[in-house]
């Protein structure tokens, strides 16, 4: 056989091959369009606000928002040698201040709230770190990443019964230790990847977005220990130990205090602090299941244990025996996330705390 034959054997074999894949793919979006394609849960997934990133999973795109600066975080720029007393809050969405102007989200009204009591020297800095979405294991890595260097006086991370879900994984845990697990074995990556760089006309198949929906919520390369929620459960708690630990550890080297925040869950408050009732905006799906009180307060037991100072606003806000009205007012209508007046209540809890783990003379001192 001649060369030259061989060549067109080898084309007509890979025109048969693609033509087959394409038979395939026609076939397949033909049938997507028969059945229907549920529109999938695109989470944290805009490429308008959101990049992916290999040490994170997501971030913030800068000048993605209207308030985002240029590192990433929301709030006016970051400067590393600005004078005064700086603080830098961590956490997901509740820190962020979702659906609120950032004058009105939590860290905002501490740094007036702080500069109210201090009454001389620079004024205190109150850094937004709040990144919607983000755990325990996406805010610890933040700070590590880009947060370290600012000299803080305390760091601020809140907590919350999603924490305990597994999700956004960073770290595994062997034989009792802390391992770094690659950012890319997450749905919320993988999903964030292929609506940045997927071509337009794919994005438009069906096929492209049965795809999105399967990745929607799901362990593609199981880094969860399992499907068992009690397992999670405690899998997290020891993991945010360790993680909360190191934060001390890194305080006590470099001088900031750490303060960590239990946040008044929605659901379980209206349930006289009930974790067992904690859904994912109301959807009928418990996060922590029929154990979730005894997690809780197993999680809130290791942080204490790691010194930190443990600030249940959770039981704070029980105490302040609000009635309906009143705590519905503290929260955006329909919706988990705090109003303006529950982010300035939760403000003056933390505050208190703050000026507790760092006196206003030391403030002043700066």
């Amino acid at each position: 056989m001649s060369s030259q034959a061989r060549w067109i054997r080898w084309i007509l074999r890979f025109l048969v091959l693609v033509g087959s894949l394409a038979a395939v793919l026609l076939v397949f979006e033909g049938l997507l369009s028969l059945t229907g394609v549920a529109p999938p849960m695109l989470h944290f997934g805009s490429p308008r606000f959101y990049q992916v990133d290999p040490d994170l999973i997501y971030s913030m795109r800068p000048g993605g928002a209207v308030d985002t600066n240029t590192a990433g975080l929301r709030g006016p720029e970051v400067e590393q040698t600005v004078p005064g007393p700086r603080l830098i809050a961590l956490g997901d969405s509740y820190t962020y201040g979702h659906q609120l102007d950032y004058a009105s989200s939590y860290p905002a009204l501490l740094e007036q709230m702080l500069n109210r009591e201090k009454a001389s020297g620079d004024p205190v800095h109150v850094i937004n770190a709040g990144v919607p979405g983000y755990n325990v294991d996406q805010a610890y890595a933040l700070f590590t990443r880009q947060l370290a260097g600012l000299a803080p006086d305390a760091v601020i991370l809140i907590i919350e019964p999603k924490d305990l879900a597994g999700a956004n994984v960073l770290f595994d845990l062997e034989d009792g230790e802390l391992v770094p697990v690659a950012a890319w074995k997450n749905w919320i990556y993988l999903q964030l990847w292929l609506r940045t760089h997927a071509p337009q006309w794919v994005k438009e198949t069906n096929g492209y977005r049965f795809i999105l929906g399967r990745l929607s919520g799901s362990d593609p390369f199981w880094a969860l220990p399992s499907d068992d929620l009690d397992h999670q459960a405690q899998w997290q708690i020891e993991k945010i130990a360790l993680l909360v630990d190191r934060l001390v550890r890194t305080g006590k080297r470099d001088g900031f205090e750490v303060v960590v925040v239990n946040f008044p869950d929605r659901p379980a408050l209206r349930f006289g602090g009930d974790y067992t009732k904690s859904t994912y905006f109301g959807l009928p799906v418990s996060i922590l299941g029929p154990r979730g009180n005894e997690h809780m307060e197993t999680l809130g037991e290791a942080i204490r244990s790691t010194g930190a100072h443990y600030v249940d606003a959770m039981q704070i806000f029980l105490d302040q025996d609000y009635g309906a009205t009143e705590l519905d007012a503290l929260y955006l209508e329909g919706d988990p996330h705090m109003s303006r007046r529950g982010n300035a209540a939760l403000a003056e809890i933390i505050a208190d705390e703050v000026l507790r783990a760092v006196p206003v003379e030391r403030l002043r001192a700066r």
